[in-house]
């Protein structure tokens, strides 16, 4: 009888460690390459193990796990690293990267993986660096990630981009650090309250300096709207990627500020 009742408890610990590892956001089905990773979420998204894995080039490619717990697909539409900033971020494949319903991508594991690259990145070798990720739904999570070199297990971790002329064929290249010092007016063009400070929170991270926060005339606009400057297009079409939405309109006679944001119901991010 003993021997039976041991035999039972054996059986129930066994079974509880493995009803443990077996949800979404269990190492056993999440985990990436094991190291000393920086790990975050927000909403339905999990970022686990996220380290920067560079060569003896100034590339780097950016390495993590990302599981999305939600019952729709998200997307990773940016990526910037700061302190230092690389000179462009390429995106493989190009546009968005896809994190599907229940389920995770490896970025930057193996050269079949999706990859998120750093050209013209020269940190110290073991140093930390700050890195955003934005989502289109989920919003943006900020993390502060070791630089590692890509040896041992980061030994498969190479970027596929070697430089910004190769963009148009191996990804999307989103121009570093364009946004830094940009001033800007966020307008909420929507009946959620609060929206445009929420978004003017989130736009900080980036570095652009927020003018003034206040409602649009129109409280119902369908497309967000981004207004610039003469010669700020390129500042503008940065904002419009970072934001995964945006009607470019050119102001020659726009004063006192570079852009102009009116946030409409496409607004993709989820801020609270």
């Amino acid at each position: 009888m003993r021997i039976y009742k041991s035999l039972i408890a054996t059986i129930a610990i066994i079974l509880f460690m493995s009803g443990c590892s077996a949800g979404p956001n269990a190492l056993t089905t999440i985990q990436g390459p094991v190291g000393s990773g920086a790990n975050s979420s927000i909403g339905d998204i999990y970022i686990q193990n996220v380290v920067i894995a560079k060569g003896e080039e100034a590339t780097a490619t950016v390495v993590a796990t990302i599981s999305n717990s939600g019952l729709k697909s998200d997307q990773l539409v940016s990526v910037t690293v700061e302190n230092p900033a690389p000179k462009s971020v390429i995106f493989s494949p190009a546009n968005e990267i896809d994190i599907p319903a229940r389920g995770l991508i490896k970025l930057g594991i193996t050269p079949e993986s999706p990859h998120v690259d750093l050209i013209e990145f020269t940190p110290r070798q073991s140093s930390f660096v700050k890195i955003t990720f934005v989502f289109k739904t989920a919003g943006i999570i900020d993390q502060t990630v070791l630089v590692v070199p890509n040896t041992g297990i980061y030994l498969g971790a190479a970027p596929l981009a070697s430089a910004p002329a190769s963009a148009a064929v191996e990804g999307r290249e989103i121009i570093a650090g364009s946004l830094d010092g940009i001033s800007v007016k966020v307008l909420n063009g929507t009946r959620r309250a609060g929206f445009a400070r929420s978004v003017a929170d989130t736009l900080q991270v980036k570095g652009m300096k927020i003018i003034e926060v206040a409602d649009a005339p129109n409280k119902d606009t369908a497309k967000t709207e981004i207004v610039y400057a003469p010669g700020l297009q390129p500042k503008a079409e940065a904002l419009a990627k970072a934001l995964s939405v945006g009607v470019l309109v050119a102001d020659p006679a726009l004063t006192g500020t570079n852009l102009v944001l009116t946030l409409g119901n496409d607004a993709p991010f989820s801020i609270s």
